[in-house]
Formats: structure tokens, C-alpha cells, sequence
């Protein structure tokens, strides 16, 4: 092997000059995306989850009202704005299918194009129970 040559006096400090001009090309415009996008899938992650579980309550007999209200609490972590929760049908009959929507804006950092805007729509849909636990007067669980 050959021995090294040493630099020149006029090479020293050439890294920080080409880390400084790659910073903000490359990097800043990576982590902006990774945390854009991370937090819209998480985003999405948590619709999904919300609906299912609101899907599964409305199901089993839970007052479609307290669905709503648990699901939009359940929601409200990655929601930037209100989230509205759909239902439907308005009256589930036993062995049908219930539809729960769940949308609500999600954090934009306005620095990378997100799907549809920021706006997160979830569904899910779940087959009614026979067994209810409610009362004839009403038959609904409770909250």
C-alpha cells in the first residue's frame, strides 16, 4: 500500500461546506416528508380503528347516539377540527349490516400535497346481533 498523501492546506473544512449545502436539499425535505406522512397514516390508523370499534358497539346493541359520542372522543387525538361520525341504518335490524363513517381534517403541514386535502374518511361495517341487553322500554345498552 501506498502511503496517504496529506491535504492540502486548501481541502480543510470541505465537509461542513458539503454538509451545509446537502442539509437543506436532501435532508430537510426527507424528515418534512417522513413526518407529514407519518402523521397522516396515523391519521388514517386511528379512523379506521374508531370506526371499526363504533361499528362493533352499534352491533351489539349500544345507543347509536353514545356510539357517535364515544367515537368521536376516540377521534379527537389526530382530528384537527370537529369529527363527524355517521350511522346508518338509523334503526338496525337483527342479522343486518350497520355502517359506521368516521371523517374528520387531519394536521397539514402545508409543506407536501396530502391525499384529499388533510380530510380522512374511515367506514366500517358490522352484522347486527340477535341478543340485545337492553330492556323492551329500551333496548339499547347503555354508555
Amino acid at each position: 500500500m501506498s502511503p496517504r498523501a496529506p491535504r492540502t492546506r486548501d481541502e480543510r473544512g470541505s465537509v461542513v461546506v458539503e454538509f451545509a449545502l446537502v442539509l437543506p436539499l436532501v435532508i430537510l425535505p426527507l424528515l418534512t416528508a417522513i413526518l407529514q406522512y407519518g402523521y397522516h397514516y396515523w391519521a388514517l390508523e386511528t379512523a379506521s380503528a374508531t370506526a371499526r370499534e363504533a361499528a362493533r358497539q352499534l352491533a351489539v346493541g349500544t345507543d347509536p347516539a353514545c356510539v357517535a359520542a364515544q367515537a368521536r372522543d376516540l377521534a379527537s387525538g389526530p382530528a384537527i377540527g370537529p369529527v363527524t361520525v355517521t350511522t346508518s341504518p338509523a334503526v338496525p335490524s337483527d342479522g343486518g349490516l350497520v355502517t359506521v363513517t368516521v371523517s374528520f381534517h387531519s394536521l397539514d403541514l402545508q409543506l407536501l400535497p396530502v391525499p384529499d386535502g388533510g380530510v380522512v374518511t374511515q367506514s366500517a361495517e358490522a352484522r347486527v346481533q340477535t341478543a340485545r341487553a337492553g330492556t323492551a322500554a329500551d333496548p339499547y345498552l347503555a354508555c
